[in-house]
């Protein structure tokens, strides 16, 4: 009877990931529980069925996105569980965190839970290439490290020549790695020689995350000095920098269509254009500090979802895209709305 039950409950969790309907609902409510932590990272799964969410209890938990369901807790750190990162193609999620861990775990729960590594450092920030097969962390150190997704093996142990790196990212091709941390520079090394092949004087402060888009054409960062740089990686002189006002941002989507989503300590989602320089829309509801945002395309072209996690403890979802409904959002904080 039991092993019926598992199979049966990996069968509901398969058609969960795998199945895809144009009639799925992005916008309905995720309800929240009343004791969930402090959200510091959310990953969509690419089949846009499933969310994870982390925090400072140390849990990783899984959604249903259409439903709001929780499916099952998944454990094995013993810090603040700070990034998080789907393998594409798969069912496993990669988490990293204060305990300086790296987790592999499988959200069916087919697979036992794998520690990828563990480094003698607290991990702020984790990446995968898009093939799924190299691995990036780093954190409190000088230390960029890039590992072999399957083996664990350090591939390169990289000096980012800044301490405090809260943000790594890959190009689309898996050639080129991202970072930046304290001294406001955004460098760039070859994921195949581990070598630097590029450095960028994006910021007079931290960095606070980064993003290749637009078929790594432009690299967006995000830094406490308050600015959002954009750089132009075909033309140097090309690069350009928007002032945020007065919030600091913490965290960067990349919505597809040169446009990313950016929020911080206004408690704000915000919808930028990066061709036009503009704000193309506004999310308001959380009453805390955005930590983290993730992104993901709607079947058909019907734009996508915006997914984030916050200090006030609740996780919502926007639909975005040329029509957008005005309630996007319910949690036991307070109403989202749009602008």
């Amino acid at each position: 009877m039991k092993k019926i039950r598992t199979l049966l409950y990996i069968a509901t969790l398969l058609l969960l990931v795998l199945s895809a309907s144009a009639n799925d609902d992005f916008s309905k409510a995720i309800p929240v529980d009343s004791d969930q932590p402090v959200v510091s990272t959310v990953s969509l799964h690419p089949a846009g069925k499933l969310l994870v969410t982390a925090g400072d209890d140390h849990v990783v938990r899984v959604w249903d996105l259409a439903s709001g369901l929780q499916i099952s807790q998944l454990k094995g750190h013993t810090g603040w569980i700070r990034s998080s990162a789907f393998i594409p193609n798969s069912t496993l999620v990669l988490t990293a965190g204060d305990d300086g861990n790296l987790w592999l775990f499988d959200v069916l729960q087919v697979n036992p839970p794998r520690k990828v590594t563990a480094i003698d450092f607290s991990i702020s920030r984790l990446a995968v290439s898009a093939d799924g097969g190299v691995i990036a962390i780093a954190g409190f150190s000088r230390n960029l490290i890039l590992l072999q997704t399957k083996s664990g093996k350090v591939l390169h142990t990289i000096d980012t020549q800044t301490d405090d790196v809260r943000a790594i990212d890959f190009s689309s091709s898996g050639k080129v790695v991202a970072a930046g941390g304290r001294d406001g520079c955004v460098r760039l090394w070859s994921v195949d020689t581990g070598r630097q092949v590029g450095e960028l004087t994006a910021h007079r402060r931290r960095i606070r995350d980064l993003r290749f888009v637009a078929d790594d054409s432009m690299l967006v960062s995000i830094s406490e000095d308050r600015t959002m740089f954009i750089a132009n990686l075909n033309d140097a002189e090309a690069g350009y920098r928007i002032a945020l006002g007065a919030m600091i941002p913490f965290a960067l989507a990349d919505c597809g269509n040169s446009e990313v989503a950016v929020g911080g300590t206004d408690n704000r989602i915000s919808i930028w254009n990066l061709k036009q320089q503009t704000v193309r829309k506004v999310f308001q509801g959380h009453t805390g500090s955005v930590t983290s945002l993730d992104y993901i395309s709607r079947p058909g072209g019907l734009g996508g979802i915006v997914v984030s996690g916050s200090f006030d403890t609740s996780v919502r979802t926007w639909p975005l895209g040329p029509v957008s409904p005005v309630r996007v959002r319910v949690s036991e904080q307070s109403p989202a709305s749009t602008k």
